[in-house]
């Protein structure tokens, strides 16, 4: 089930309502972050108009049956695995979090279970949740964490953000980042949402759904007040003409 989801809108409410839809959630099991108010009119029209931008990530509790429940599943299917590929002996902790379950693991010879760039503890994440999820739909989310990898990977992922943010207000120039997986762009965003110099946007050419450009890619760019312009043109289809394209390129967003 997918746990974060951004929406823009014509106001907040809409936007809110897009990403309850998308999520398949009611609004009080989800945390909603407000990134940007609408605004419209103006002199300019559409260069002027601002569509509301909102966040959304499931943030609902877990009760103790379910827990229960999924952790006595999550053991028994751990130790099976373990027995199969003969790893028998490594030591994990099952605990409940707020809205999760959390397995630990810990040891010396347990490097196989990240894997390359961490490949594996994503692919070992998901099989579990996958397998869990087939015995029982309202089985509690599991997130796996092997020897602190990713909570390591959080710490850079956030110096990352930052020293990009710093490049962009230092050079002026939009960066683009390398494809990245859900779990990371949420990192890259909460962490970028906390300045007000920088902004991250999509890039429109991946939005286009062009069939050799599939994986989404985020931008960094300096925050300007027309900062949805180039957006907007995408989303209402509307052709740059010569003098939308200087007055993006007089915002630095080209």
């Amino acid at each position: 089930m997918k746990r974060v989801t951004e929406q823009i809108g014509k106001n907040t409410e809409e936007a809110i309502r897009k990403g309850l839809e998308e999520l398949k959630v009611s609004r009080e099991d989800v945390k909603i972050e407000v990134l940007e108010e609408a605004s419209s009119g103006g002199v300019l029209g559409i260069l002027s108009a601002k569509m509301a931008k909102v966040r959304l990530t499931v943030d609902k509790k877990i009760s103790d049956v379910q827990a229960e429940d999924t952790i006595n599943r999550l053991d028994k299917i751990l130790k099976e695995l373990f027995k199969i590929t003969g790893d028998d002996g490594i030591e994990y902790k099952i605990e409940k979090g707020k809205n999760q379950i959390n397995l630990t693991i810990t040891g010396d010879k347990v490097s196989h279970l990240i894997g390359y760039k961490g490949k594996t503890i994503e692919s070992f994440q998901s099989l579990l949740n996958a397998m869990l999820q087939r015995e029982n739909e309202e089985s509690a989310k599991v997130f796996v964490e092997v020897n602190d990898y990713k909570k390591r990977k959080e710490e850079k992922l956030k110096n990352l953000a930052n020293k990009m943010a710093n490049n962009v207000i230092r050079f002026r120039k939009p960066i683009r980042l390398e494809p990245m997986s859900a779990y990371e762009r949420l990192i890259i965003h909460t962490e970028l949402a906390k300045r007000d110099d920088v902004e991250l946007l999509k890039d429109i050419n991946y939005e286009q759904k062009d069939e050799n450009n599939k994986r989404l890619v985020d931008y960094i760019k300096q925050y300007e007040s027309l900062s949805v312009f180039v957006e907007l043109c995408a989303t209402n289809n509307r052709a740059l003409s010569s003098f939308d394209i200087v007055t993006a390129l007089r915002l630095c967003i080209l």
